[in-house]
């Protein structure tokens, strides 16, 4: 029973389906024809312009003109260069360590402060033990120089004897194992005198060695710098090799370049080069002092480092630069604006300002270019056509914003940044 009422719904869901979809047909097939018969009926055709067309006869109004920048192309001494993006780095960079073995008892410096060569105090070693030993070699240095001055007077006195008694000795005075007696006494206080004073010596040295420890004890600054990281705190206790602080120095920065193996031969020593520090906007000039000769294979570019003064701290290292290296000898060219050349995949156009010969209208048209050097903010050009060499000139004025949505011979008006 269940299945028998199963097949009767299925049976006429498929019938009503099949009913709306022929009935969908059908009106579609109306709507076309009726569409279809409109379109065929001219009096229809002339109605719908009617309705769109504008009233009482009148024109339709003009597109206003487009708002665009510009600038003046000129002609001028150029010299081609190319852009190097790097880094600012340090100098010279050093982890002072301890060089003696104690609890630190002063640690007056921090991240960020400034350190004067020889003068500023980066730590003290507790030197306690140091200060003990030092007593107890001046102790063993006294003692040394008492028992040399003994030795060295009954030197003296066994000396005198001896030359006394080999006075004697040729008189038949004294006999020769006398002699030889005495010559042995002697022999053995040059011993003991020699003896006293390589004692003397070595609590000299250990003297000494107490006395630079104790100075060690006090860690100076190598150079003029600034603390960058701390590597101990007060009341740790070092050895030896422990790192205290790292500094690095300042007064001068090093621009770290990555030159392309086709432009590191322009590269001397000692040459000077402009480089613009991106986060100040500002270029300055510094000496080439480095190129190193050796490069990462995959990359082949080349390390190069330009020294620049750091104005008083104001250029830091970790800031990025920008220097500008001449690939060509200065000639004679035409120069745009940087903004006003369209560079795209099929080629690189300028859109330059036509006056009107008999208005005071304004168009533009496209001049198709190469470009045959490029500078930070400026590009030196060639036009491609006749047309355009006689359009573009040293004097033309050319659309330097809102050229992306022009089209040839389209009326502009020409407006200054501050009506932007």
């Amino acid at each position: 029973m269940n299945e028998s009422r199963q097949r009767w719904l299925v049976l006429l869901a498929s019938l009503g389906f099949s009913a709306l979809l022929l009935g969908g047909l059908a009106g579609g097939w109306a709507v076309w024809r009726t569409l279809h018969e409109q379109l065929q009926d001219p009096n229809f055709l002339n109605q719908q312009l009617e309705r769109v067309a504008p009233q009482g006869g009148e024109a339709a109004k003009p597109a206003p003109p487009a708002l665009i920048r510009v600038s003046v192309a000129e002609r001028k001494k150029i010299q081609p260069q190319r852009s190097i993006i790097g880094r600012l780095v340090e100098v010279r960079k050093v982890t002072v360590a301890s060089e003696v073995t104690g609890k630190i008892v002063d640690l007056p410096v921090d991240q960020g402060t400034p350190v004067s060569a020889g003068q500023t105090v980066l730590a003290r070693v507790d030197d306690v033990w140091s200060r003990l030993a030092a007593e107890r070699s001046k102790a063993q240095v006294a003692s040394a120089k008492a028992r040399r001055a003994s030795a060295q007077a009954q030197l003296a006195y066994q000396q005198a004897e001896l030359r006394r008694e080999t006075r004697l000795s040729q008189t038949n005075v004294v006999t020769d194992s006398e002699l030889e007696s005495r010559q042995a006494s002697v022999q053995d206080l040059e011993a003991k005198a020699a003896e006293a004073e390589a004692a003397q010596a070595e609590a000299e040295v250990a003297l000494a060695e107490e006395t630079e420890r104790m100075s060690r004890s006090v860690i100076l600054a190598p150079f003029d710098g600034t603390v960058v990281e701390k590597r101990a705190e007060l009341g740790g206790y070092v050895s030896p090799g422990n790192p205290i602080v790292d500094i690095v120095s300042r007064g001068q920065v090093d621009a770290q370049l990555m030159v392309p193996e086709s432009m590191v031969n322009l590269i001397e020593l000692e040459q000077s080069l402009p480089i613009r520090i991106d986060a100040l906007a500002e270029e300055v000039r510094g000496t080439v002092v480095s190129v190193t000769p050796y490069g990462p294979g995959a990359s082949r570019t080349f390390p190069v480092l330009v020294r620049l003064d750091d104005q008083g701290g104001r250029i830091k290292v970790g800031m990025s630069v920008t220097a500008s290296i001449a690939t060509d000898s200065q000639r004679e060219a035409l120069v745009v604006s940087r903004d006003a050349v369209l560079v795209r995949p099929d080629g690189s156009t300028v859109w330059v300002a036509v006056p009107a010969e008999q208005s005071e209208d304004i168009r533009v048209q496209p001049v198709p270019v190469t470009i045959s050097a490029r500078m930070p903010t400026e590009y030196a050009i060639e036009p491609e056509t006749d047309t355009g060499r006689r359009l573009l000139t040293a004097g033309t004025k050319v659309v330097i914003e809102g050229a992306e949505r022009l089209t040839p011979g389209q009326q502009i008006r020409i407006v200054s940044l501050q009506e932007r």
